[in-house]
């Protein structure tokens, strides 16, 4: 990966028309309104992936930001997660493909992660590209993450990061996938990697994604 991509992780994307008042509503806890300004993005030509990138997503990180800085409450970025976590599943008809690949990834937040809604939305790209793909939620113990790969072994398995704090949870959950399926490719992203210099995780079959878009090229290239 580049150091051009590696910038990448820090900007901003350009914005819908409706980035500010979704921001507003998501910030007031107006889930109707959120409703109204997603199918009206939709509405306008704008694909499911940039909705997702360029409105759910750059909200999210404002929200994060603001609570990070003390400007909102834990309770008003939990809730606005929430309205975001619901849109998803709304939207989710019209993202699966009808023609499946019989490929699956195994997509989960590292341990110690709380924040779910990146993986939820990485899962969605390769639905889109007619792959299964398995979300195991937040604070996946690694051990359980082993069990299901042994069970019902994937193509791919994904791991999300969303806070830098866990950064060691993360290159531990690396590791231990690997003592085990040495070849397995393993895919990793999320908020929490974007002041990180990607060469960190480079290795055989480790890939740092920047962003949904650049995922979306990456599963597109398989």
């Amino acid at each position: 990966m580049t150091a051009a991509t590696f910038a990448s992780l820090a900007s901003v994307p350009a914005l819908p028309a409706t980035y500010p008042e979704f921001l507003a509503a998501l910030l007031a806890g107006d889930r109707r309104c959120c409703t109204m300004l997603t199918r009206r993005t939709l509405a306008d030509g704008i694909p499911v992936i940039d909705v997702y990138q360029r409105l759910f997503q750059q909200a999210l990180y404002r929200v994060g930001d603001l609570w990070e800085h003390n400007q909102i409450s834990v309770a008003s970025e939990h809730l606005a997660t929430s309205i975001v976590e619901g849109l998803l599943n709304q939207i989710y008809p019209e993202v699966i493909s009808p023609r499946r690949t019989g490929r699956s990834i195994v997509v989960t937040s590292v341990e110690g992660e709380l924040h779910q809604v990146g993986g939820k939305m990485a899962c969605d790209v390769f639905e889109m590209h007619g792959w299964d793909a398995f979300y195991l939620g937040a604070d996946t113990p690694a051990r359980e993450l082993l069990r299901l790969l042994r069970e019902q072994p994937p193509d791919l398995v994904g791991l999300s990061l969303s806070v830098y704090f866990h950064i060691g949870d993360l290159r531990a959950t690396i590791d231990i996938i690997r003592a085990e399926f040495p070849v397995l490719p393993i895919l990793i992203g999320g908020q929490g990697l974007r002041h990180i210099e990607p060469t960190l995780f480079r290795s055989p079959n480790v890939h740092c994604l920047a962003d949904l878009s650049e995922l979306n090229r990456f599963v597109a290239s398989l």
